[in-house]
């Protein structure tokens, strides 16, 4: 009877036209893949004479060759030990016909389950686009933190001066590194604006929480909501410390640049506040 039943699939598979697992889309750049993946060799002999290999049919949905998504067509039949580019359907029933006959492993379930492999080369990019998000979010919850930090050590300054002593405090360190006359700068500037003195170890310690490399929204943040007037003081205070000790290194000139870049204060008027400061030291 085993023979019998091989023989009907055999004859089944002579009849069939194979299907051709393909790859579609813009190479590169986005598709889909099919592959077939080896379970176990089969007890039906293919039209090659040769027995067949049970394989699980699925695609592979990428972007870059980065997986997104992995969808299970369920078992096929192929040669060459599921290396092939054509597989045979072989529907639950037959399926079964096939476990009952002895000629496919009874314990192997109705539909197949995703290896490890699969998972991880057809789910690759999500995980990494999650993880992406997750690090920017981290991010994002440190600079708030940071700049939390960085308000409750000022106090209850105005809004304006708020914003100048971050401004300042983050030229400070600009190049790197703190200077004894960037600390004593940040305290005169913020006593003229506030009329009260604030301690130098308060100072240091608002820019042990400043970003050293702040992103393009803590540059503008420095002057959110402020009038053009109001924007010209904080432009000078951060030229005001980054000129303290005296010279002005590439990386302090590209942070002073960037501040009146995202400030939108014109060329002239940039000018004007390296004229002024210069003209009152």
């Amino acid at each position: 009877m085993r023979i019998l039943v091989a023989a009907l699939f055999i004859l089944t598979f002579q009849l069939t036209i194979p299907t051709r697992a393909e790859a579609r889309g813009l190479p590169i750049v986005y598709g889909t893949q099919d592959t077939l993946d080896l379970i176990e060799t089969t007890g039906i002999e293919g039209p090659d004479g040769k027995p067949m290999a049970l394989c699980h049919f699925s695609s592979k949905y990428h972007l870059f060759y980065l997986g997104f998504w992995r969808t299970s067509h369920g078992y096929a039949l192929a040669t060459n030990g599921c290396d092939s580019e054509t597989y045979y359907d072989i529907p639950e029933s037959e399926l079964k016909e096939a476990q009952s006959r002895g000629l496919i492993s009874a314990d192997l379930p109705a539909k197949p389950k995703m290896t490890l492999n699969q998972i991880a080369s057809g789910f690759g990019g999500l995980a990494l686009i999650a993880l992406g998000v997750l690090f920017l979010l981290m991010k994002f919850a440190g600079g708030a933190r940071r700049k939390s930090a960085r308000k409750a050590e000022m106090g209850e300054m105005p809004k304006v001066a708020t914003q100048i002593v971050d401004a300042m405090c983050h030229a400070a360190i600009s190049d790197g590194s703190l200077d004894d006359s960037e600390v004593a700068t940040i305290a005169e500037i913020a006593k003229q604006m506030t009329g009260e003195a604030l301690p130098k170890e308060r100072i240091r310690a608002i820019v042990a929480k400043a970003s050293p490399k702040p992103t393009e929204n803590e540059f503008k943040a420095f002057g959110a909501g402020l009038g053009p007037e109001e924007k010209e003081l904080v432009l000078k205070a951060v030229f005001a410390v980054i000129a303290a000790d005296g010279q002005i290194i590439e990386s302090e000139h590209a942070f002073f640049i960037k501040t009146a870049q995202a400030l939108m204060v014109d060329a002239d008027t940039v000018r004007r506040i390296v004229e002024d400061v210069r003209d009152d030291r």
